[in-house]
């Protein structure tokens, strides 16, 4: 199946002497020293909580991640899946590498976009304060599934950039990399005052020419521009916190039409001849590529000395949009195939995000409740000048048949009880339920929108209970043990409902009877750190997780033993499969003395389809 990673293993090991000057600098500078159990090191140890990994505003910094896909990818268990040029990466976490298996929310608002042949998540890593990363399918609060997992962005804050007690900041940059001559420069001011108000405003450009791959050789056509814009304004007191922040970013270069393949594809001697010559064959093949992404969110905690209440609200608006075209000389000598989109495309996303939850501490008990409500309209349009002749493809202008457009709507409510058993177990059942409505647009051309052949846009919905329990279990002071268990639902997609065939193709229909997925997610962890290895100032942390997913009724275009070729019924061109298992481990370890630290990680997933 191939949503399924069906294998792979990831080893990374870091280790540095940090010079006592160096050390000191860094602790003046840039936060990074922190104290754990009483002893300071260079860097700290970051092994804290169960299959989880935060990733802080200092060590991104430090690594210079080149794009957010690479920032995840140097999480154990998630590894990035797709091309090197900028925007044709993919998240995997535990071998789910469908959008729709991950979620990412940056604060607190979700983002995402899918494109066939495309990227996913696109975000700036230097505008990130913080990055929580919690994998598989034991997020509560995630929306609609997440088999995969969740990805939970902070901005920075005023209080990361500024120093001391000084109320307003600035920040310059600028920054070179050898690796297609890229230059970026970056601009930061911030500020705050004694009554609680701040403000934090931030803009940083980048382009760079074709980078080069393994080996030295350049990837032609992977060149980019981007901008990036980050602005917060907010309020803060004893009892209530206000923001305010919008994020843009935009990338624009000449790329693949297909942007996540590696080499351009074999230029036949025929197109040389037929487009004048190798590099304009190539060309040819290409498309001027831009692709915005603008969120919103407005933020309010309410927090007063009543055990009670502690009361959150975030609203969100997001909106994404792809516009691509070919060059002329494709618009003059190029077949495209409706598989390969047309001349050129228009896609984008808008989603409108509402989550409501507070926290009550009632004894031993942390309850936690929230509503949630999201919707997301896509609208979908290509041109193709190939068919510009065809009234049954409405003379070039449609919607692809795989990528269609309509509005999914999620309406949600949770639970969850922290209940503090004894001063060291914890146990946290939780219980999720969600209503899902999805309904297609229609299609402009007539061999889309064929109610003879099964094309049915109208509405349909799915429902279901999502239950979870987690244990936390203190063995010693010094080791943790965490068990978690899901039973998570995930209805299908907008593509997964509507997508269509025309009436002379076998399985044709959309896909409105489709069940939800289900998954039954285990995870067991170990966490241990050990005083004075080899000596009375050293310490070692160590994290061992390991899971085991069992996915039912996953949905796949239909083929094979589902694909009834003799059939005189309108059969859905996507079904629900029998599903599949995965299962893997994953190993931390931190050591740190004085001015020295090394990092070492390994994770593995192995997986098989049922049936």
């Amino acid at each position: 199946m191939k949503r399924l990673s069906t294998h792979g293993f990831k080893v990374s090991l870091v280790s540095l002497a940090v010079l006592n000057s160096l050390a000191s600098y860094a602790a003046e500078g840039s936060d990074e020293e922190l104290e754990v159990i009483g002893v300071h090191y260079a860097k700290p140890i970051t092994v804290a909580e169960p299959a989880q990994t935060t990733i802080d505003w200092s060590l991104i910094e430090e690594q210079q991640y080149s794009n957010f896909a690479d920032m995840i990818d140097s999480v154990p268990g998630a590894t990035l899946d797709g091309g090197a040029r900028s925007g044709g990466e993919r998240i995997n976490i535990r071998g789910f590498d469908d959008p729709s298996d991950i979620a990412v929310f940056v604060d607190g608002a979700p983002i995402g976009f899918q494109q066939y042949r495309y990227g996913t998540f696109f975000f700036d890593p230097f505008l990130i304060g913080e990055a929580e990363i919690i994998k598989g399918a034991h997020d509560y609060r995630a929306l609609n599934g997440k088999f995969g997992g969740s990805i939970r962005i902070k901005t920075k804050s005023v209080d990361d950039l500024l120093d001391g007690d000084r109320n307003f900041g600035a920040r310059v940059s600028t920054g070179y990399n050898n690796n297609g001559d890229e230059n970026s420069y970056t601009l930061s001011l911030y500020g705050k005052n004694d009554a609680g108000f701040y403000f934090l405003a931030n803009g940083s450009v980048k382009d760079s020419d074709d980078i080069q791959v393994g080996g030295g050789e350049t990837l032609d056509y992977s060149g980019y521009e981007q901008e990036n814009m980050l602005v917060k304004v907010g309020y803060e007191n004893d009892d209530h916190e206000f923001e305010i922040s919008h994020t843009r970013y935009k990338d624009e270069g000449r790329k693949p039409w297909a942007n996540r393949r590696g080499k351009m594809p074999n230029i036949s001697d025929y197109n040389i001849k037929k487009y004048g010559s190798l590099e304009k064959a190539k060309y040819a093949y290409t498309v001027d590529n831009k692709y915005t992404d603008n969120t919103t969110t407005l933020s309010y905690h309410y927090m007063p000395s009543n055990p009670y209440i502690d009361f959150n609200i975030k609203m969100a608006r997001s909106e994404n949009d792809r516009h691509w075209v070919r060059p002329d000389v494709a618009f003059e000598k190029m077949f495209v195939s409706v598989g390969s989109y047309g001349h050129e495309s228009w896609l984008s996303y808008e989603r409108d995000y509402v989550d409501v939850f507070n926290q009550a501490q009632i004894g031993d008990h942390a309850l936690v409740t929230g509503l949630q409500y999201q919707k997301t309209d896509r609208d979908s349009l290509v041109f193709n000048k190939s068919y510009a002749k065809k009234e049954a493809k409405n003379y070039g202008w449609y919607t692809p048949y795989y990528e269609p457009s309509g509005i999914q709507t999620i309406y949600a409510a949770y639970v969850a009880d922290h209940y503090q058993a004894t001063d060291r177990l914890t146990i946290t059942p939780s219980l999720r339920y969600e209503y899902i409505t999805s309904e297609g647009k229609g299609n402009a051309a007539p061999d889309y929108n064929d109610p003879a052949a099964g094309h049915d846009y109208s509405e349909t919905s799915h429902k279901g209970f999502s239950p979870r329990l987690d244990i936390d279990f203190d063995a010693t002071n010094n080791t943790r043990l965490n068990f978690s268990y899901a039973y998570a639902l995930k209805a299908p997609t907008v593509d997964n409902i509507y997508s269509v065939q025309y009436a002379r193709a076998t399985a044709t229909a959309t896909a409105r009877a489709l069940d939800v997925s289900r998954i039954h997610a285990y995870q067991a962890s170990v966490i241990n750190l050990t005083e004075g290895l080899v000596s009375d100032r050293d310490n070692l942390a160590t994290e061992f997780t390991v899971f085991y997913n069992d996915v039912n009724d996953t949905v796949d275009i239909r083929t094979g033993a589902n694909l009834d070729k003799n059939s005189t019924e309108n059969q859905s061109w996507n079904t629900n499969l029998d599903g599949f298992k995965n299962y893997g481990f994953e190993l931390i370890s931190q050591y740190r003395i004085s001015d020295f630290y090394t990092d070492f990680s390994a994770s593995y997933v192995r997986g098989k389809n049922k049936g």
